[in-house]
């Protein structure tokens, strides 16, 4: 049990490693250096590279990437050289908003994927199910910097029932937060609708296919616990491991929704850095979204034994 622990903490420090050091090189390739961005266009040359000697960038780039990953290994992600802020604090102070976004669009996406997908199992080929994988085809080929504008513009705009942009913290009231959020939540949430109800959706006709619940219907059970209780769960696993893939992908991938509707999110803050070359927060950034890949990922091996008792079992034997 310790051994393949170890060798998947092995794996994902690998896989940070790796990132982080694409990042510094990718960005190295890009024109210009901080120092100039800082200064801004009238610094002379020689300003320019006192500045550079200061911030340690006339140093080769795997001497700067060295300096940042020991110093990245204690814990110390470093202090912009942009904004002087501590990126371990721009995480914090940015995290609640991409939190809560990403929370909310996997809940809805989930409710709504589950339902749908309970409606279109129950019959496939019905005109229900067909109609439901029609909504589902739009949903996916609607990526969120179409989605948004259009809720925007019908629910802002012409409705006036949500705001255009901005952002309400919880701590200013919870209904002014949750008006702010929906727009953003629902232009997350369809394309993840879309993927997860045609997952399911097919998870769920092979399993009421199999014996047992066949057996469980020929006993006089009904049809809705046969689903909820002997079909959804056992079809459940493909779902939860792309919903955990999801989850640390929507709290990195959410720079065009919340530089659209002017959220002050970890995405905004990224692409902030990266406009700016700002290397020490965009690898900052990178390191925690990877390290909740890694946790989010290890919930969901952890999952299925509460899910199935049959993996419990099998792991015994």
């Amino acid at each position: 049990m310790v051994l393949p622990v170890v060798r998947r903490v092995g794996r994902s420090l690998l896989v940070v490693l790796l990132v982080t050091m694409g990042v510094t090189l990718l960005l190295s390739l890009a024109p210009g250096s901080v120092a100039e961005v800082v200064l801004g266009p009238d610094a002379t040359p020689e300003t320019v590279g006192a500045m550079e000697t200061q911030l340690g960038l006339d140093q080769p780039l795997w001497g700067q990437y060295w300096d940042w990953l020991t110093a990245a290994a204690q814990g110390d992600l470093g202090n912009s050289p942009v904004t002087g802020q501590s990126v371990s604090t721009a995480i914090v102070e940015r995290l609640p908003v991409t939190l809560q976004l990403a929370a909310m669009a996997l809940v809805l996406a989930l409710a709504v994927a589950v339902l749908l997908a309970v409606a279109s199992a129950v019959r496939p080929g019905s005109p229900v199910d067909r109609l439901i994988n029609a909504v589902s085809s739009v949903f996916l080929s609607v990526p969120a910097f179409i989605a948004g504008p259009v809720l925007i513009y019908f629910f802002a705009l012409q409705l006036g029932w949500f705001p255009v942009t901005g952002w309400s913290p919880a701590s200013e009231g919870i209904g002014a937060n949750l008006r702010g959020a929906v727009l953003p939540t629902v232009a997350i949430a369809l394309t993840e609708i879309a993927a997860f109800h045609r997952l399911l959706r097919t998870d769920l006709i092979g399993t009421l296919g199999e014996d047992f619940v066949g057996a469980a219907r020929a006993k006089g059970v009904s049809g809705t616990y046969v689903m909820f209780r002997h079909a959804l769960r056992p079809s459940s696993f493909s779902l939860i491991t792309l919903a955990g893939i999801n989850l640390g992908r929507l709290i990195g991938g959410t720079v065009i929704v919340e530089t659209l509707f002017t959220l002050p999110g970890l995405g905004q803050l990224l692409a902030s850095a990266i406009t700016s070359r700002d290397v020490v927060t965009v690898q900052g950034i990178v390191v925690f979204i990877a390290v909740v890949y890694v946790m989010v990922n290890m919930l969901v091996d952890l999952s299925y034994g509460l899910i199935d008792p049959r993996v419990r079992k099998a792991a015994k034997a």
